[in-house]
């Protein structure tokens, strides 16, 4: 990406998340580099084909850090990897808090984003059989009940920003959102894997 692509996507950003992406105009991303509107729409047609790089850019950065996951799926990586995720979130939290009103006005954005739920899905469930298979987890106690708290994950990740900015609370409170996803997977550690978890935590804290 060139210097002038990568400016204009960094002043997207900045004004979209202030501002809400369906209150900022190519004028106001060109006013804000202080360039000509022509010159923008020399790089980016229109607002929509920046947000499809801005898009691009939060799966590249999401799929790295599920990336880490597989490499390394165990109790201490999770905890480790929750907090570059929830901070992905925020860095573009524009699109997650206006992310009804985008997929509704671009359907190509949609299409990519639903299969990316589909893969950060999938790839949770696939921590959590790696858990069960390392001793840390107990077998779910009926089909399907990883599937759904792999959905549930999702959700509470996903939607954590939404909840924070609804109730009117500035802070993302990251350690609030790593503890009430612990708390949903707690019930079911083994003795070993709640060893794992109380060394994961210290881990943390000493970082």
């Amino acid at each position: 990406m060139s210097s002038t692509k990568q400016k204009i996507v960094d002043a997207a950003v900045r004004l979209f998340n202030e501002h809400g992406w369906v209150n900022v105009s190519v004028r106001d991303i060109a006013k804000e580099l202080g360039i000509s509107p022509g010159n923008l729409t020399y790089h980016y047609p229109n607002k929509g084909s920046v947000i499809q790089t801005i898009h691009q850019r939060i799966i590249e950065k999401r799929a790295m850090i599920f990336g880490n996951l597989s490499l390394d799926a165990s109790i201490v990586n999770v905890n480790q990897q929750f907090q570059p995720l929830l901070e992905l979130y925020a860095e573009y939290r524009f699109f997650f808090l206006d992310l009804l009103e985008i997929m509704r006005a671009f359907p190509d954005i949609a299409k990519m984003h639903r299969e990316h739920i589909e893969f950060l899905i999938t790839s949770v469930k696939g921590v959590i059989d790696y858990s069960v298979h390392s001793g840390n987890l107990h077998p779910e106690p009926k089909e399907g009940y990883y599937l759904n708290l792999s959905e549930t994950v999702w959700i509470l990740v996903s939607f954590w920003l939404n909840q924070q900015t609804i109730r009117g609370r500035a802070e993302l409170n990251y350690e609030g959102a790593r503890e009430t996803m612990w708390n949903l997977v707690l019930p079911h550690l083994t003795e070993k894997g709640k060893q794992n978890y109380e060394e994961a935590m210290l881990a943390l804290k000493e970082s």
